[in-house]
């Protein structure tokens, strides 16, 4: 196969494949491929908001203190390639066509999903490529998820827990929860991030107590925000001062979480310095997540798509005290927008709703619907709408924020191929 051929191959299975009630498809997925996981050492990454910030931080902190580290993401935002990475390197063309002509040639394969694909392709390059590490990201839940194929990992990480998906996961947070701890296995080590609701935190704790594990949450006490902005933010934690390149004290958390899973990360071995921490957070911006892409206004892109990424992105511009607020906003069928729309209508002065970014989005107009009438609300097309929004905040001293769904954020940093897997 050539890259062209292994993208075509790729798409033509759906994204999450017919539903599963166990891991069955890619353990026999996997043992065609002689179970390239056994021989891989991983740290497992699960929550609702926050797993790729906490394993593009945790990570990078292993990749400065000199660990050869894969990196697995979901979805991508500019090609395919940059969801399986190794150093902040992403996969070449060549080895995508090379593996995934491997994974095709599975008697299995043609029953999976374009994810279990992917995930087969980045477990065999891993193991190709010697990686001393693995960062690995859920694609969906954690019990039920193929990610889940891993056995023991070296510590399982659980971010903030909010509701989505809830068609499959479940209404409730408790039951969302319930899925997300399911990537707990008996004796590892438990990470959990410091914002989640006490009924969350019971029942980690509870899942992690019936497999003998421990569950460790960052001590808030111990931290103390010294200055932020929409450029930066600087904290101390256990007396040490970190500085994130992004915004939020929803960053901070994701952190707080990061610096532990390091820790642990040392407890088994691999030596990584509060310095290689420290050096690592001021490099670290992970594309979508409140990413500031223009000054003069400032332009935020965000990928959030549920209730609690919504709100951290409006807890951001609230407290950076500019007017007007523009946002720029665009959702899927499959995501709660009415609910988004109406935590945006609580701190935005003008709206413009978008669609056509993906096949799922929102009709622009009715999407419009949804706003309340405290926020003036425009449709218009992509091409048109960030323009507008520049004619907006003029002179003043004006924010615009672009948010609502990864695929509206993919499109405006360049992604042109269809929809991302």
């Amino acid at each position: 196969m050539t890259y062209q051929e292994s993208m075509a191959y790729i798409r033509s299975f759906s994204k999450s494949g017919s539903p599963v009630k166990n891991l069955s498809r890619i353990k026999n997925l996997l043992n065609e491929l002689e179970n390239p996981q056994d021989d891989l050492k991983f740290v497992h990454i699960a929550g609702t908001n926050g797993k790729g910030s906490t394993l593009a931080l945790s990570s990078s902190a292993a990749i400065e203190a000199g660990f050869k580290t894969g990196q697995f993401t979901s979805p991508y935002m500019i090609r395919y390639n940059d969801r399986i990475r190794i150093n902040n390197e992403n996969i070449s063309d060549d080895d995508v066509a090379e593996l995934c002509t491997k994974v095709s040639k599975c008697h299995v394969a043609s029953e999976c999903s374009q994810f279990e694909i992917t995930f087969a392709i980045a477990l065999l390059y891993f193991l190709k490529e010697k990686c001393d590490i693995v960062f690995l990201e859920t694609g969906l839940g954690g019990l039920l998820d193929a990610t889940n194929v891993i056995k023991s990992p070296l510590v399982s990480v659980i971010t903030s827990i909010s509701p989505d998906h809830t068609n499959i996961l479940g209404e409730t947070i408790e039951e969302i929860a319930v899925h997300k701890a399911g990537i707990i296995k008996r004796n590892c080590s438990v990470v959990l991030s410091a914002d989640n609701e006490d009924t969350v935190t019971d029942i980690i704790v509870k899942t992690a107590n019936e497999k003998c594990s421990d569950v460790i949450i960052p001590n808030l006490y111990d931290c103390h925000i010294i200055d932020k902005s929409l450029d930066k933010t600087t904290f101390q934690y256990h007396s040490i001062d970190y500085t994130l390149k992004m915004p939020g004290m929803h960053q901070v958390y994701n952190a707080l979480t990061a610096i532990e899973v390091v820790r642990i990360l040392s407890m088994h071995g691999y030596l990584i310095t509060a310095k290689n921490v420290v050096d690592a957070f001021k490099k670290v911006s992970v594309p979508a997540r409140i990413q500031k892409i223009s000054d003069n206004p400032p332009v935020l892109l965000d990928g959030s798509h549920n209730q609690g990424g919504i709100i951290a992105l409006t807890n951001v511009l609230r407290s950076s005290n500019c007017t007007p607020i523009v946002i720029i906003c665009g959702m899927l069928y499959t995501k709660d927008y009415k609910t988004a729309c109406h935590i945006i209508s609580q701190i935005a002065d003008y709206v413009i709703c978008v669609d056509n970014f993906s096949d799922s989005s929102v009709p622009k107009e009715k999407l419009e619907t949804y706003f309340y009438d405290s926020c003036k609300v425009k449709s218009l097309s992509l091409d048109e709408a960030l323009p507008f929004a520049y004619e907006l905040v003029g002179n003043s001293n004006g924010i615009i924020a672009i948010s609502g769904s990864l695929y509206l954020a993919s499109y405006f940093l360049g992604n042109n191929e269809s929809d991302a897997v």
